[in-house]
C-alpha cells in the first residue's frame, strides 16, 4: 500500500495546497498557473481541505485539474469556520490586497489561521462536508478522503470512519484516511483497518511519530507526511536554506515507510527545486 496511493511513473511528492485561495497565499489565476505547473513537472498528487481558502482551494483544483483523470486528490473534513469568520468571505478580495501591502496584516492573519477551529463529527455534517468538495473539485470521486484533525476519542469511537465507509460504498470516496496532529490521535487511527491513509506532522528534527511510522508501514498503512521542512523560520534559520529543502525532500523521498511527503509553496519557481529534489531522492532508492 506504501505507495499505491500515487502511479509509478509519477513523482512521490505532493503538493499541500492549504494556502491556495487564502487570503495570503495565491488566487485567481495565480493559484491556476501553480497547479499547472506542478503537474507539468510531474506532481499528481494534491492535498486540499473544504476549509482550505473557505472552499477556494477545492475550487482551484476543480477549474486547474478536474478534467484530469491522473491526479489523486486528497480532501479532508471535520473542520468548520466559525460564524464571525464567514462574515468575513465576502471581503477576501479586500483583505488579501491590504495584506500585500502589510506586513502587519500578514501576521495578523498567520496569527489567526494558527487558531484552533472548530469541529463537527456527525454524519449531516460530514457527508454535507463530502458533497460539496464533490461540487468544488468538479469530481465524482475523490480519490483518498480523511477525518481532518480527528482527537483519538473520535477516532476510538468510529463513528465518524463510519460515516466515510458508507461514502466510501455509495462511491463518494476511495481510500479512507486520518490527518493527525498528535501522537494519541495517531495510535488511535491505527488499529482500525477502514483507515489505509495516514497523515503525520513529521517536522525536521523531531522524532514523536517514529513509532506510528514504523507500525504503519508494518500494517501497511501509508503514511503522508507533511510540514517536512517546518516552516518558513526553520528554512530561514539553516545556514544554507536551498541545501536543507534538498536534503530533507530526499530523505523523506528515501524513507521506504512514506508514501510521500508533501510540500507547501505558492511560487512556481520553488516547485522546480522540489520536483529535483525528488528526482534526485528516487534515483537514490
Amino acid at each position: 500500500m506504501s505507495r499505491d496511493i500515487i502511479s509509478i511513473d509519477t513523482l512521490p511528492l505532493g503538493l499541500g495546497c492549504s494556502r491556495l485561495g487564502s487570503v495570503n497565499g495565491a488566487s485567481g489565476r495565480e493559484a491556476k498557473v501553480l497547479l499547472q505547473r506542478a503537474f507539468d513537472l510531474g506532481i499528481r498528487f494534491f492535498d486540499t481541505s473544504n476549509v482550505y481558502g473557505q472552499g477556494d482551494s477545492e475550487k482551484l483544483i476543480g477549474e486547474a485539474l478536474g478534467r484530469h483523470n491522473d491526479c489523486v486528490i486528497c480532501s479532508k473534513a471535520g473542520k468548520y469556520f466559525p460564524w464571525p469568520r464567514r462574515m468575513l468571505v465576502p471581503l477576501k478580495g479586500v483583505l488579501r490586497g491590504v495584506t500585500r501591502r502589510s506586513q502587519k496584516a500578514r501576521r495578523g492573519i498567520a496569527s489567526a489561521r494558527a487558531k484552533p477551529m472548530p469541529s463537527r463529527w456527525d454524519e449531516p455534517f460530514l457527508l454535507s462536508s463530502i458533497h460539496g468538495s464533490l461540487r468544488r473539485l468538479k469530481r465524482d470521486r475523490i480519490d483518498v478522503f480523511m477525518l481532518h484533525s480527528p482527537p483519538a476519542d473520535i477516532l476510538a469511537l468510529g463513528e465518524a470512519l463510519d460515516v466515510l465507509e458508507k461514502a466510501q460504498v455509495a462511491g463518494k470516496i476511495g481510500i479512507i484516511g486520518a490527518s493527525v496532529d498528535d501522537v494519541p490521535a495517531a495510535e488511535a487511527a491505527l488499529p482500525d483497518p477502514r483507515i489505509r491513509a495516514l497523515q503525520l506532522p513529521l517536522l525536521p528534527g523531531n522524532h514523536d511519530f517514529d513509532g506510528v511510522v514504523r507500525r504503519a508501514a508494518e500494517n501497511d498503512v501509508a503514511v503522508i507526511a507533511r510540514e517536512i521542512l517546518g516552516g518558513a523560520a526553520t528554512i530561514s534559520a539553516t545556514t544554507d536554506p536551498a541545501a536543507f529543502v534538498r536534503s530533507r525532500v530526499i530523505e523523506m523521498i528515501r524513507s521506504p515507510e512514506i508514501a510521500l511527503p508533501l510540500v507547501g509553496t505558492t511560487r512556481p519557481a520553488n516547485l522546480f527545486a522540489l520536483a529535483e529534489a525528488a528526482r534526485e531522492g528516487m534515483s537514490q532508492q
